[in-house]
């Protein structure tokens, strides 16, 4: 995920989930606008790359070849619940381990996976679906 720039939103969604990697349990306010940061920064790459390339003849066919992708609808069901509703929906893990991060007692479907490592893993999968649009799409502008 790190070939994009600086200021590219997948770039901001990855600094954001590693800020929330680093809180500790008592930073849970941190921890959790951190997560919602980076799922807000993971649904931003798509706008921008609707914004950049839907003038494409091509665009509309790949973009609604996104419906159903589990990691698009999950940038986009987190997202929109989080700007129109509220924080996520998260599960926690109540104990008392003083070795563990915010990251680690914080889950969406399944208290052995972090939270963290689930927008870790859409946000891989979606990084590599912005890759290829971006290859896709801007190559065939420069013909």
């Amino acid at each position: 995920m790190s070939a994009f720039a600086n200021r590219h939103a997948i770039s901001r969604a990855v600094f954001f989930l590693a800020l929330a990697d680093r809180c500790s349990p008592p930073d849970r306010d941190a921890f959790e606008a951190f997560l919602e940061a980076a799922i807000v920064f993971g649904r931003t790459a798509i706008h921008r790359l609707q914004s950049q390339f839907e003038a494409h003849p091509e665009w509309k066919g790949w973009f609604a070849s996104l419906r159903g992708n589990p990691s698009v609808e999950f940038f986009r069901q987190h997202r929109d619940f989080i700007l129109k509703e509220g924080p996520p929906k998260l599960g926690q893990i109540i104990g008392f381990n003083p070795g563990i991060t915010a990251a680690q007692i914080y889950y969406f479907d399944n208290p052995d996976i972090p939270a963290t490592e689930t927008v870790r893993r859409h946000l891989a999968a979606l990084a590599q679906l912005v890759r290829d649009a971006e290859v896709r799409f801007s190559n065939a502008a420069s013909r």
